[in-house]
């Protein structure tokens, strides 16, 4: 969204001083500058598509080089294209890095609300009903003893496990986000608990987390439909800090 003088929303509550974090107004969906938004979006993919999309599971050594990487893969994309697209598109990252943007916010949001969506039609489809006994199939405890899907979690940094078509020595796809790990006595897949835990709140905007709390109340029906136990930290649960 514009203001009169053309300047964009997210600016001037930005210049106000106006915390993105707790000021339900600045985070309206109106405020959205969405050709921006769109932009910033496409850039981020095409810097990952050079840099790679760094998770928790990958080693410290490229978590502690992401954002330099990610940088580097910026500049080789601003040096390609030319200014002044290439400057365009090199203060449109750098604004998705700070997160001060309604635009930033937004698009981080989309970014981690797809994963949760793939997670859950991952488990529409490939869910079983669930014949055992024993309803407790955390991730922890199965782990050794299951072949087991699961997808990789963005929580600690919030970012996504992508693709490079490629598998690690441990049976992890690259290119799907999804890990297995293989038992001598049969193949069982159970819920993505692990997952559905560590992305618990953490959608900034209201939107977003309506649309999270609508997806992990369709989750528990579709789980629950299959005899599977939902637990209480799969379920959204947004509390004063996090607001």
């Amino acid at each position: 969204k514009q203001n009169k003088d053309g300047s964009s929303a997210s600016a001037s509550a930005s210049a106000n001083g106006i915390d993105s974090n707790s000021n339900s107004n600045f985070l309206h969906p109106n405020n959205v500058d969405s050709t921006k938004l769109f932009k910033m979006a496409l850039t981020h993919d095409l810097c990952e598509a050079i840099a790679g999309d760094i998770t928790p599971f990958c080693s410290q050594s490229a978590i502690s080089n992401k954002h330099s990487n990610e940088e580097s893969a910026m500049k080789q994309i601003r040096t390609i294209v030319g200014d002044p697209l290439g400057e365009e598109l090199y203060e449109l990252w750098k604004d998705y890095e700070e997160q001060i943007t309604v635009e930033a916010i937004y698009c981080k949001d989309i970014d981690k609300f797809e994963m949760v969506l793939q997670a859950y039609e991952y488990e529409e489809e490939h869910l079983p009903l669930n014949n055992s006994d024993n309803n407790d199939d955390d991730d922890d405890d199965d782990e050794r003893k299951k072949k087991k899907i699961k997808i990789n979690s963005r929580s600690s940094n919030d970012e996504t496990g992508k693709t490079n078509g490629k598998s690690d020595v441990n049976g992890t796809s690259t290119s799907t986000g999804i890990s297995t790990s293989t038992s001598t006595k049969g193949t069982s897949i159970t819920p993505l608990r692990s997952f559905f835990i560590t992305t618990n709140n953490k959608m900034k905007t209201p939107l977003f987390r309506t649309l999270d709390a609508e997806l992990r109340q369709k989750r528990e029906v579709l789980l629950n439909e299959r005899g599977w136990e939902v637990t209480d930290e799969e379920r959204q649960q947004y509390g004063k800090d996090n607001d």
